[in-house]
């Protein structure tokens, strides 16, 4: 992993390969394992990885904490690569990001990719918000065990065995621990504030959603296509029925990039 500084966080990322830049954008708790578990080398296509603020060994300015700031530190890296335009593609809060990147920089933007949206206009659910909530409080202080006598562990305890795991991640995670404020912030936040934005993307635009996704309502992902303008929408495996096959389909998607750009 590489570094560059933005507004003084100092910021780690990834660029390898040659051809059609494409930053792809982890989720909430994720980093560059995440990515790299879902998307190997794509001939054609410059890969680039950034561990957005709160996540890998990036630093984080919580004060200034939101999707605005991550995509302004999207925007920088392209800066820092000396890159015009680039696809832009993220998973859950990647994607949020990626959306909020289109939308008030739309000159760097060649294509988006949108896998399994946490947000869309609006904020998580409320029952969603809790479960963050009460992780976050239990990643800085009472662990695992404290977050299981939770409300918002009721609420991930019963809908699937990837959700539960998901939320029982963060606790073997240093940089989750280290980090918990992000699980306090972004879920009551949302990335783009006007619906009538979506209408102004014009790039390509290609979603994946999948059902069964307490954290990832397929409903979203059916809602941001019918907003954006021209949008491609495909279903996916969900992660319980079958995550090796929903890897495949997103590495089939990534494929694609040469084409959408």
């Amino acid at each position: 992993m590489k570094w560059f500084t933005h507004r003084g966080i100092p910021l780690e990322y990834e660029d390898e390969g040659s051809g059609i830049p494409f930053l792809f954008l982890h989720g909430m708790g994720g980093s560059d394992k995440q990515i790299r578990s879902v998307c190997g080398p794509v001939p054609g296509v410059r890969r680039i990885i950034l561990n957005q603020q709160g996540h890998g060994r990036s630093g984080a300015d919580w004060d200034s904490y939101s999707f605005d700031r991550l995509g302004d530190d999207a925007a920088a890296l392209l800066d820092h690569l000396g890159i015009d335009r680039a696809v832009l593609g993220g998973i859950s809060m990647g994607a949020a990001v990626s959306l909020n990147t289109a939308i008030r920089y739309p000159g760097r933007v060649r294509a988006l990719l949108l896998i399994r949206n946490a947000w869309t206009d609006k904020p998580m659910s409320e029952e969603v918000q809790t479960a963050y909530a009460d992780l976050g409080r239990c990643l800085k202080e009472g662990g695992v065990e404290a977050f299981k006598q939770t409300e918002g562990w009721k609420i991930v305890d019963g809908p699937s065995d990837y959700t539960r795991n998901a939320f029982l991640q963060p606790f073997d995670d240093p940089a989750s621990v280290r980090n918990w404020q992000k699980y306090l912030i972004l879920p009551a936040m949302v990335p783009v504030s006007c619906p009538a934005d979506f209408q102004r993307i014009s790039v390509p635009v290609t979603i994946a959603a999948c059902r069964g996704d307490l954290c990832h309502p397929f409903e979203y992902g059916k809602y941001l296509a019918e907003q954006i303008p021209g949008c491609e929408f495909h279903e996916i495996p969900d992660k319980d029925t079958d995550a090796p096959r929903q890897n495949r389909r997103i590495g089939e998607l990534i494929r694609e990039i040469p084409r959408l750009a």
